[in-house]
């Protein structure tokens, strides 16, 4: 069985080496760690990452810049720690070829196999949070102010991952007038980060994911 490419991303060097030692406990699923960092970089991930089918992410605060680094074209899945009831309405809005939400005290066995799903194209996530993510999605209110077409054409960057500089360059603008026209989506959608922008953007229907 050809193994699961791995890469880990974790605030702390220790939290790293703690993911590593519970995925290679994990028997019976083949799983590789090609690598692992910090958030990686916006405009120079570490090699090993682009090779990895899943990035596992081990603090949602890491998940907004991850999201940056991972393939624009869905090849790649993720896969996070998180107990938070809003993060797989996060992980749903980025183009991914699967996702997972995995608890902070999940086993080895459980993180294992949900790597395993992912990267086959499965989303994974616990019973509460699949009973949450299934309700019925409540009326979404109208906007009090609509963003502009230009605050448009960021947002649909947006939801294609690039960074700041590349939608710079995208719309031949500065990357200082860039991070404005973000400043006023997070106010106009009322959302703190990229994920959240994308996804809200996608239920008023200003982008199609």
């Amino acid at each position: 069985m050809t193994p699961t490419r791995v890469f880990v991303v974790a605030p702390t060097p220790m939290a790293r080496a703690g993911l590593r030692s519970m995925l290679a406990a994990v028997e019976g699923v083949g799983v590789e760690v090609v690598g692992e960092s910090g958030p990686p970089a916006d405009s120079a991930p570490e090699p090993a990452f682009s090779t990895a089918e899943v990035v596992l992410v081990a603090d949602e605060e890491l998940l907004d810049e991850t999201a940056l680094a991972v393939s624009e074209d869905g090849t790649q899945g993720l896969v996070l720690l998180s107990e938070e009831e809003g993060a797989a309405r996060l992980l749903r809005a980025l183009p991914l070829r699967g996702w997972g939400v995995v608890p902070l005290d999940a086993p080895p066995e459980e993180l294992g196999a949900a790597v395993a799903a992912v990267a086959q194209g499965l989303v994974v996530m616990p019973r509460a949070l699949a009973d949450g993510a299934l309700a019925e999605a409540p009326a979404v209110e109208e906007l009090s102010e609509p963003p502009t077409a230009r605050e448009g054409e960021v947002l649909g960057l947006l939801a294609r991952g690039l960074s700041n500089k590349q939608i710079a360059r995208e719309l031949r603008i500065s990357e200082h007038t860039v991070k404005f026209h973000i400043s006023s989506l997070y106010a106009k959608l009322g959302v703190g980060n990229r994920a959240e922008a994308v996804s809200q953007g996608a239920r008023h229907g200003l982008i199609s994911l």
